[in-house]
């Protein structure tokens, strides 16, 4: 398993799992608009030469937000959204946000893992959903 930079060549893979993930999934043009942002981070999970995840984030100052982050449910329960949010520990500035559906339960339980906290409720942010605010303040060491 490994975790590698965006390159274009995953593109497909990566929409896929957008697809089967969420019920208003990025576009071909956002993810490449992402990757060409220099503010960006955009990193693919690499498993027996299979795409199997993903994440984009933003960081700007001492604030790094989670843009989107996905591991294709065919390969859930493995422990690589865990792998993942690894990484984004490893590559983000200071404090951590992300917003996530109040009904994504494996999410939530992933993030207070890591010890996220709810700051905040957004109304209606996925239409007809509220989104939880989610914040990491990382130790320092």
């Amino acid at each position: 398993m490994e975790i590698v930079n965006f390159e274009e060549k995953f593109l497909d893979d990566i929409i896929k799992i957008e697809k089967k993930s969420f019920i208003n999934p990025w576009t071909k043009d956002m993810f490449l608009s992402s990757a060409k942002n220099s503010a960006v981070k955009f990193r693919i999970l690499i498993k027996n030469k299979t795409v199997v995840g993903y994440y984009v984030i933003s960081s700007v100052a001492d604030e790094t937000e989670i843009l989107d982050i996905a591991v294709n449910p065919d390969f859930r329960k493995q422990s690589l959204g865990k792998s993942l949010l690894e990484d984004i520990k490893k590559e983000a500035a200071g404090k951590i946000f992300l917003e996530v559906r109040k009904s994504n339960v494996a999410a939530l339980n992933l993030y207070k893992l890591f010890n996220f906290e709810e700051i905040a409720i957004r109304k209606r942010y996925y239409k007809n959903e509220d989104a939880l605010i989610l914040r990491l303040v990382k130790e320092i060491i």
